[in-house]
């Protein structure tokens, strides 16, 4: 299972995106239809495969909750979660919150991440890779370099 490629949707009027049908054929069927959509860190959203949802789970549950900055992280992590099926014309329901954190309203870029799914205001990641400090040409070599790209 792999995602890749980008994509440009529109957000219906009842909150609901259409996931393109290239990343709803690269999920497994233990999957069952279901992602596990989330905040992301860069004002977009994540969307999780169920199966990759739980090994989100246990990374987070081998935190300590004994730790205060651990407990704020799995709360933050885990506090807009929510499980959603695509229907039979490939669309999920975003819940309104989640739109407003990531500043979309009527178009979405929907970006293969590899294990996950980011959704995003095409503005937004506009304005977030034209920032000096998003990644430099030897930042990328860098990268490159450990990954024998």
């Amino acid at each position: 299972m792999s995602f890749t490629g980008e994509f440009c949707n529109t957000i219906d009027q009842k909150n609901r995106l259409s996931i393109p049908a290239k990343f709803r054929n690269s999920l497994d069927q233990e999957n069952d239809k279901i992602f596990v959509l989330s905040k992301g860190f860069d004002e977009c959203l994540f969307l999780y495969p169920l199966e990759e949802w739980k090994i989100v789970e246990e990374q987070l549950s081998s935190l300590s909750s004994i730790r205060d900055k651990n407990r704020n992280f799995i709360r933050k992590i885990t506090r807009h979660a929510n499980y959603v099926r695509y229907d039979s014309q490939g669309r999920i329901a975003i819940p309104e919150i989640l739109l407003n954190y990531a500043n979309i309203s009527k178009e979405a870029l929907i970006i293969g991440v590899v294990k996950k799914i980011e959704i995003w205001n095409k503005k937004t990641l506009l304005n977030y890779e034209n920032q000096k400090n998003f990644l430099s040409d030897e930042d990328f070599e860098e990268l490159a370099d450990k990954i024998n790209f």
